[in-house]
């Protein structure tokens, strides 16, 4: 039976804009477009629930991402829907490695009720992601090998996004991409567990909030790209306030115009931070939570030197934390900091040098120098072997 009264909020309901209506009250059991049937929630977000369900027609798995309602302008769950559909077009053209590492929707409808539409995308069911995938390895720090794996195979990823779509992920971070799952059995675990002690929902108002069955931890070392509710196209321009706070490009944070080299950053500060198990910035003022752009500023300056005169000239930001000459004049002071003193996990040598020179090949102030992904892909410390076990 399901339990009612005012227990502690549950997974969807702990979020700090969770509205119980914008949700779809989604129950084991229930087939979705006389097709999916509903086995198990796997997880849950802000925009949506996320459920291993069983196609009837295909006859195999698939998960099912059912959005919350949300029509209004700018939506992530509007703007994710039409960047899939676009994708698929794509993908329907011509083949790419990069479709490999990346979610593509094999299905994508909406419920129809009462309070309004709730879209369903249906994709193939992948493993945890790779932030859940730090939590279980000592002080978050993943194996090198696993490491230049995932890397070398998301910038294939974003090689067809950008080369080939025209788009940009913009949100590219260890929560958002998934391990590749090398079979079913994981998903038949679930739905066996699933069968044998059922999931019993915690009542709220009459919808049902069920807890998320926790999938299997894969290292297959094989990436797979997803969430693009922030997806922007390369045209128009973007010039906006856009990103994580913690992958944040530096082109972004000066209010410049902005592109594909915003994902290249992203996968080189994602990089570090596998190895390290923290991150390389860390501009966020944790009594208030809040972002502090100087601090940020700062934290870039510290660790890839002050940016050329002429890309700061350009920033509305330019005269409020820089002189006529491009030094630096606001608080907080520039930490003394070096990227050869984070990178921690590589002893000094050939290799560590060779690192150093693909994430600086990342890390660049100015975009029109950052290197593509064409140009890093065969980059020599993700491709040389360093004597590694893994």
């Amino acid at each position: 039976m399901a339990s009612s009264g005012a227990a502690r909020p549950l997974e969807e309901q702990s979020l700090p804009f969770y509205h119980r209506k914008h949700y779809y009250p989604v129950r084991t059991g229930d087939v979705l477009k006389d097709r999916y049937r509903v086995i198990a929630k796997l997880g849950y977000g802000a925009y949506s629930t996320v459920w291993l369900g069983w196609d009837d027609r295909s006859k195999q798995y698939a998960s099912l991402k059912i959005c919350i309602r949300d029509d209004t302008k700018g939506s992530p769950v509007l703007n994710e829907v039409a960047m899939l559909q676009r994708l698929s077009r794509f993908a329907q053209e011509a083949d790419h490695p990069g479709l490999e590492f990346t979610r593509l929707a094999q299905d994508i409808f909406h419920i129809d009720t009462p309070t309004g539409p709730h879209y369903c995308i249906v994709t193939k069911p992948q493993g945890a992601s790779i932030r859940t995938l730090q939590e279980v390895f000592p002080d978050a720090v993943l194996p090198k090998l696993l490491v230049k794996s995932l890397i070398h195979r998301l910038f294939v990823s974003v090689n067809w996004l950008h080369a080939t779509c025209g788009l940009i992920h913009t949100d590219i971070s260890p929560q958002n991409v998934l391990m590749d799952l090398e079979d079913d059995s994981s998903l038949k675990d679930i739905e066996e567990q699933e069968s044998q002690d059922p999931s019993t929902p915690i009542m709220s108002q009459g919808i049902p909030i069920y807890r998320s069955r926790a999938t299997m931890l894969e290292l297959s070392g094989i990436p797979i790209l997803t969430d693009f509710g922030q997806m922007r196209p390369a045209q128009p321009e973007n010039r906006d306030w856009w990103m994580s706070d913690l992958y944040r490009a530096p082109e972004v944070l000066l209010q410049l115009p902005w592109s594909f080299p915003v994902d290249i950053w992203s996968i080189g500060v994602m990089t570090l931070e596998l190895l390290e198990g923290k991150n390389l910035f860390d501009p966020i003022d944790r009594t208030n939570d809040q972002y502090v752009l100087p601090l940020a500023l700062a934290q870039y300056i510290g660790y890839l030197g002050p940016p050329p005169l002429e890309i700061i000239k350009q920033s509305p930001l330019f005269l409020t934390y820089f002189d006529e000459k491009g030094n630096w004049i606001s608080d907080p002071p520039i930490p003394q900091a070096s990227l050869e003193d984070f990178v921690t996990t590589i002893s000094p040598g050939k290799e560590k040098d060779a690192f150093l020179r693909f994430i600086r090949k990342i890390l660049t102030w100015d975009p029109e120098i950052r290197a593509t992904s064409v140009e890093i892909i065969p980059d020599e410390w993700l491709m040389k072997p360093w004597d590694e076990k893994f």
